[in-house]
């Protein structure tokens, strides 16, 4: 670390008056090891700082998870002109966004959805640590919105997979993006007139996860479609996730089936790469659909090589959908 830095970390760490906590979001390759190396540097200039690392299913990994709502994931080792966004988040500061016009003065009442935005930096952009510290000051205003910011040299791939050519480039869910000097008003816009039906799977999740089910299924009936987010969430390996998306499935069973029943092949197209777990739950949200390609569906897992207790939990379905 350079001496600037950990001078400037020294004059902020005597500033607070509380702890501060950074969770360590851990994962495999030369990025965690940066990431665990910063940790291990700035624990030693912060007396109040804990370094956690408890969470098993974070949102981004690996990164380094901070903020008022834990709803920001640094993806980059903050140095230079980019500590100080990264300290006003470990500070869990901000929660004002500046002089917005007046269509957007209620904007945190009116976001009803999700937000999950993406922040590509560089290091040596001077134009980024801007765009990171008013972006990071927005999610201190609410747990809706999902900030990662991503250095495009330590996270090649990610930046390569989303055609990140030009920092600062912002994309919301994945999909729109800002480059240069980010309009935040537009920004701000995009995330309360966004399709729901677009939602990442991220934010499908954090919807679920806050007991909104009903309310998910109830778009998707609004929508006349299932979300492509839900199907990862039914399929995934943690089961609390599962449950989630499960629940949904329930509520579109009662109050729309032939949307239910759209889920029937998509789901038997993975079905084989899936888990046994998984599996075992796949099998229960097929014996919940009343159509006869979730019969054949079934028909052909208990008679397919699949686990005995797979097998056995289709039969059963099928045993009961006759009696």
């Amino acid at each position: 670390m350079h001496p600037n830095d950990e001078q400037n970390i020294r004059a902020w760490a005597a500033r607070q008056s509380t702890p501060v906590t950074i969770t360590a979001a851990r994962a495999e390759g030369d990025a965690d090891r940066r990431l665990e190396r910063f940790c291990a540097e700035i624990q030693t200039l912060i007396p109040d700082l804990r370094i956690a690392t408890g969470d098993n299913d974070p949102f981004r990994a690996p990164a380094l998870i901070i903020g008022r709502h834990r709803n920001i994931a640094y993806q980059a080792v903050p140095e230079g002109a980019e500590l100080p966004p990264f300290l006003t988040g470990l500070e869990g500061a901000g929660g004002g966004t500046g002089d917005l016009p007046p269509d957007l003065k209620d904007w945190r009442d009116r976001m009803a959805l999700p937000v999950e935005l993406t922040l590509f930096i560089a290091m040596q952009c001077p134009h980024c640590p801007r765009e990171a510290d008013r972006l990071v000051r927005l999610c201190a205003a609410t747990p809706k919105i999902r900030l990662a910011v991503v250095d495009g040299h330590l996270f090649a791939d990610q930046a390569a997979a989303h055609g990140i050519r030009a920092v600062p480039t912002l994309l919301l869910d994945g999909q729109m993006r800002w480059s240069g000097a980010i309009d935040l008003p537009d920004v701000i816009r995009q995330c309360l007139r966004r399709d729901p039906a677009r939602l990442s799977v991220s934010g499908l999740r954090q919807l679920l996860e806050a007991g909104e089910a009903p309310r998910a299924a109830a778009m998707m009936i609004d929508h006349g479609s299932i979300f492509p987010s839900l199907l990862p969430l039914l399929t995934h390996e943690r089961w609390s996730v599962r449950l989630g998306a499960m629940v949904v499935v329930e509520y579109l069973v009662e109050a729309m089936p032939s949307l239910a029943v759209s889920l029937i092949a998509p789901l038997r197209r993975q079905f084989d790469r899936l888990l046994p777990r998984v599996q075992g739950d796949v099998v229960q949200v097929l014996g919940q659909i009343d159509d006869s390609a979730a019969r054949r569906c079934l028909q052909a897992i208990a008679d397919g090589d699949f686990a005995a207790d797979v097998k056995a939990a289709a039969a059963e379905e099928l045993e009961n959908r006759s009696s």
